[in-house]
C-alpha cells in the first residue's frame, strides 16, 4: 500500500470530515478526537462514578450496540416494553456531545447534545457507553477508587475499518472515499485511533475483577455462551426460556429493525440539521464477520494482517 504523508492525511480528513458540528480534530493523550472534546474532558475526568454503574467500552463498530442491548435487557428483567425507549437514552453515550457540537443550546435531544449532563441525571444503576481508551476514562475508574462493571468488546480491525467507513459516511458527514478512510485508520487519524492502543488499554487490565474482555467474533459464533458469561459477570441468572427469548431479541434481523437500537432517531436529528451526508445509509448493515473480503483489495488485507501481527506481538491477544 502507498500512503499519503501525515500532513496530507490531516488536510484531507479536514476537507472530507468536518462540518458545522465538527470543526477540527486534536490529540488527547495520544488519541484523535474532535477538538471540542477539550470542553468536556475535565467533566468526564472528574465524573462521580458508582460501583453499581455498568460500562460498555469498545472501539467504534465492534459490536457496542449489540452488547448494550444484551446488558440492559439482562439487568432489567427482560422488560421489552421499557426497551422500546431509544437505547441512547437508556444507555447514554457519555462523549456523544463532543461529536454533535452544534451551537444552539436549546436542541431537545439531551442525551445527544448534553450527554455528560444527561448521564449525571440518570437513576442508578446507570448504564454507560464509551469508545474512550482507558487513559481518558474518569479518574475514579482509572485509579480503581470505584469499580463499576466494565465490559469491553473488541473486533477484527479489518471488519472494524470497513464498518466504520460506512458508519462515518452515514452519521459523521464523511464524504471521502474508502481508500482515504483506510489510510486515516491505519495512520491513527480516525476518531479514537490508534486502534490497537485503544483496545490494548483494556486488554492489559482484563484480570481486574470488574473488567471482562470479549470479542465480537465470539458473539457471532456462540451468542448463547457469551450471554451466559455476561449474565454471570453481572451477577444475574436467566431461566432457559428467558435465554431463548433474549437470544431472539438480540438476533441481527430483530435488532436491525428495532427502532430503539437502529439509531434512526439520531439519523433524523442529524438530517434536520443538514448533517446527514448519506441519508440512505444504515447503522446495521450486514452483521457479519469477514465482510472486509468484499471491500478490501488483497494488498490492503495483506497490509492489515502484518500491521495486526506487529501490534499484537507479545500481548496474547488474537483478533
Amino acid at each position: 500500500m502507498e500512503f499519503k504523508s501525515d500532513s496530507e492525511l490531516i488536510e484531507l480528513r479536514d476537507r472530507y470530515g468536518l462540518s458545522s458540528a465538527r470543526k477540527g480534530y486534536e490529540e488527547y493523550k495520544g488519541y484523535a478526537l474532535p477538538d471540542n472534546f477539550s470542553e468536556f474532558q475535565k467533566e468526564i475526568e472528574d465524573l462521580e462514578v458508582y460501583d453499581d454503574d455498568v460500562w460498555v467500552t469498545s472501539f467504534p463498530k465492534s459490536g457496542t450496540t449489540w452488547m448494550q442491548e444484551l446488558v440492559w435487557c439482562v439487568t432489567n428483567d427482560l422488560d421489552f416494553e421499557a426497551a422500546k425507549v431509544d437505547l441512547d437514552e437508556r444507555f447514554p453515550f457519555i462523549e456523544f456531545c463532543t461529536f454533535v457540537g452544534m451551537d444552539d443550546p436549546n436542541d431537545a435531544v439531551p442525551y445527544i447534545r448534553r450527554s455528560v449532563e444527561f448521564l449525571k441525571s440518570r437513576p442508578r444503576p446507570r448504564f454507560v457507553k464509551t469508545h474512550l481508551p482507558w487513559e481518558l476514562m474518569p479518574k475514579q475508574i482509572r485509579t480503581f477508587e470505584k469499580r463499576p462493571k466494565i465490559i469491553h468488546v473488541a473486533r477484527n480491525p479489518k471488519d472494524v475499518c470497513v464498518s466504520y467507513y460506512h458508519h462515518a459516511r452515514f452519521l459523521e458527514n464523511y464524504s471521502g472515499d474508502f481508500n482515504l478512510f483506510v489510510q486515516l485508520f491505519l495512520r491513527n487519524k480516525a476518531n479514537y485511533a490508534p486502534f490497537f492502543n485503544n483496545i490494548l488499554s483494556y486488554w492489559s487490565r482484563r484480570s481486574e475483577p470488574n473488567i471482562i474482555f470479549l470479542k465480537y467474533e465470539d458473539m457471532k459464533k456462540d451468542l448463547r455462551s457469551v450471554l451466559l458469561l455476561v449474565t454471570k459477570f453481572l451477577g444475574y441468572e436467566l431461566s432457559e426460556d428467558q435465554v431463548k427469548t433474549l437470544l431472539h431479541h438480540l438476533s441481527f434481523e430483530v435488532m436491525r429493525h428495532n427502532k430503539a437500537t437502529d439509531h434512526s432517531n439520531l439519523a433524523a436529528f442529524l438530517k434536520s440539521k443538514g448533517l446527514l451526508f448519506n441519508p440512505d445509509g444504515e447503522f446495521m448493515r450486514t452483521g457479519t464477520s469477514g465482510s472486509f473480503k468484499s471491500e478490501m483489495s488483497p494488498a490492503m488485507i495483506e497490509y492489515f494482517n502484518r500491521w495486526t501481527e506487529e501490534n499484537l506481538a507479545g500481548t496474547g491477544l488474537e483478533l
